[in-house]
């Protein structure tokens, strides 16, 4: 039997599916870090072996693999790409390759097909659609240091923001401040700036300030609200134009990622302001994650594959 496979790469960790032609699950596992663009290549070699070394153990053997689709933010790098393929073929896989963006995979995932619209807000954010004609649109998406406006990095670095204007008197006293400050173990705005810009800190650990965003929301803090407020408005905004660009004003949006999943404040707010612009529109729960969507788009490639080899 032959089956097809799919990879959601990120730079921490990387899932693993496998279907039969049936859509029936064979295999789901963890491994390492897989973005080319975050991960050392030594580490990436290491999690296409796990992985292929996986496939191998399914009934038929990696050989029985006919489709592979890889998801990773990395992938719109030339030579990533080519890194990836050279360490696949000499894993061993010899089947057909489709190597895309995680936001084409989460889209999938989130809603059973490649068509319709998905609002990713997680460590970044990004909008991402695709029409029955296979027209795409994408919306944000273009890393911390310019954009990701309405992620949990934003909405940390926001929480960052907050409490030193507290300090100097530019904003309202927050209770973020003693939040962030026994988080980060300091006890002032001095260690708060040393750690913000030492060189070992990166977005994830700015991110990891997000939640304590959300609790000070719910303690009715003027300054958390003004934080999810914002981002409620940018992850709204950034829907728009995918929206406007496919006649999809009246389509499908899947809302995913650890922020619109987790969030309740920051979920509900861009809901409503959604609904508002777009009352046709219509807000869905994801299927499942963006590993199950490139097991799906490999899954399709092994099938039309299929239906052009009965029509020969």
């Amino acid at each position: 039997m032959r089956y097809a496979a799919g990879m959601d790469g990120g730079g921490t960790k990387t899932v693993l599916e496998a279907r039969a032609p049936d859509g029936r699950v064979l295999l789901r596992e963890r491994f390492g870090p897989l973005n080319l663009n975050s991960a050392a290549s030594q580490a990436v070699r290491e999690t296409m072996q796990g992985c292929t070394d996986a496939l191998a153990r399914l009934p038929g053997g990696l050989e029985a693999c006919a489709a592979l689709c890889v998801g990773s933010a990395g992938v719109s790098n030339p030579q990533a790409r080519a890194l990836l393929e050279q360490m696949l073929r000499r894993c061993g896989y010899r089947g057909a390759l489709l190597l895309t963006g995680d936001q084409e995979t989460a889209l999938a995932g989130a809603l059973g097909a490649p068509c319709g619209m998905v609002l990713i807000a997680g460590t970044g954010s990004i909008c991402f659609g695709r029409d029955a004609a296979g027209k795409t649109a994408r919306s944000g998406g273009y890393g911390h240091k310019i954009d990701d406006e309405g992620s949990g990095y934003a909405l940390g670095r926001d929480a960052l923001a907050a409490v030193v204007r507290a300090q100097d008197g530019r904003g309202p006293r927050t209770l973020l401040t003693d939040l962030v400050f026994a988080q980060l173990k300091v006890v002032d705005v001095g260690g708060l700036v040393q750690f913000t810009y030492d060189p070992q800190t990166d977005k994830k650990q700015i991110a990891a300030l997000a939640p304590l965003v959300a609790r000070a929301y719910e303690a009715g803090d003027e300054a958390a609200k003004a934080v999810v407020e914002k981002a409620c408005r940018e992850l709204a905004l950034l829907v728009e134009p995918v929206a406007r660009v496919l006649h999809m004003e009246d389509g499908v949006l899947a809302l995913t990622g650890s922020i619109l999943l987790r969030d309740k404040a920051v979920r509900e707010g861009t809901a409503a302001l959604l609904r508002m612009r777009f009352p046709g529109m219509r807000l869905a729960e994801p299927k499942s994650d963006a590993a199950a969507g490139a097991a799906l788009l490999a899954l399709e490639t092994l099938n039309t594959e299929k239906g052009e080899n009965k029509n020969a």
